[in-house]
């Protein structure tokens, strides 16, 4: 379709002559003249009868006039929508992220984020490792900070660190002294952990395997909050990563080993094409925040 040739038949039908239509598109009347006659060759009617003295519209041209117009006029509204469409999109950057992790790294990438990009909203989906691998493959997110472990083909990932299973053990507990834990020192003592539904409960279980079974799981809870909570109150003690557990002088954090218990946090995003300008500035932000933390817990 001719739309540059739609628009000057438009244009000249409007003003009624040549002249002021070339000068209302910035043309020169050659130009005009060039576009309408390729217009009528395409269509293979006259649209214009023209003489040195009057411009009038054809039969031809006066049913195609109204026509032209409003689908052009239609044409214009899809084009300015899937602008603002592109504007949005550009203007909106989604990520996902387990809560620990981004509870840790967000809030002060965020806020540098902000100056960098003011007009850019950040919609955070703080969600478990599977809905996070989930939301990266159906596109709802650009990236997720996650647990890699086996990710779908269409995914890209890329390891960042490992942290421990801790023990998290109410104050005043007859372990809460203690520098170090073997799981064997767990044995008795009502322990609180999170569903093995999840990635931390499913990765205790896996690298417990039967071990698992002489420990006294009093309570499953759904959600990293609870476990912690039950700590504070001083009926259970539980096994979580351990960026998951809030600073509290009611909670005594003890390294557990015999086994050593670790997960890898990485990056995932898909493999079929760029991260948005702004997404890509975030990521590049996330990453050198983690690596930063990882040289000082290295030096330190």
């Amino acid at each position: 379709m001719d739309v540059s040739g739609l628009e000057a038949f438009i244009q000249i039908a409007e003003c009624g002559s040549f002249r002021r239509a070339a000068e209302a598109m910035r043309l020169s009347q050659t130009a005009l003249s060039h576009r309408i006659k390729k217009l009528e060759q395409d269509v293979g009617v006259t649209l214009f009868q023209r003489t040195t003295r009057s411009l009038v519209l054809t039969q031809a041209g006066q049913d195609f006039f109204p026509k032209a117009r409003d689908a052009l006029m239609r044409l214009n509204q899809l084009y300015e929508g899937l602008k603002r469409e592109g504007r949005q999109a550009r203007e909106r950057v989604s990520v996902g992220c387990l809560g620990s992790v981004g509870e840790r790294f967000l809030p002060g990438v965020l806020r540098e984020f902000r100056q960098r990009y003011p007009r850019v909203n950040v919609v955070i989906y703080d969600e478990p490792a599977q809905a996070l691998r989930d939301r990266v493959a159906n596109g709802d997110v650009q990236f997720a900070l996650t647990i890699l472990g086996a990710q779908l083909w269409t995914q890209k990932s890329r390891a960042l660190f490992e942290e421990d299973f801790v023990a998290a053990v109410p104050v005043g507990h007859p372990l809460a002294e203690r520098s170090e834990l073997s799981w064997a020192d767990l044995v008795g003592h009502p322990l609180a952990r999170v569903s093995t539904t999840t990635s931390h409960g499913f990765i205790l279980s896996e690298s417990l395997s039967k071990f698992g079974d002489k420990l006294d799981w009093a309570y499953e809870v759904q959600r990293v909050n609870m476990a912690v909570r039950f700590v504070v109150t001083g009926i259970a003690i539980t096994v979580l990563p351990r960026m998951a557990i809030p600073l509290s002088d009611e909670i005594r954090v003890i390294p557990i080993t015999a086994p050593l218990i670790k997960r890898t946090i990485g990056i995932i995003a898909r493999n079929d094409g760029p991260l948005s300008a702004p997404a890509q500035h975030l990521q590049r932000m996330l990453l050198r925040a983690i690596a930063q933390e990882q040289e000082a817990a290295a030096a330190g």
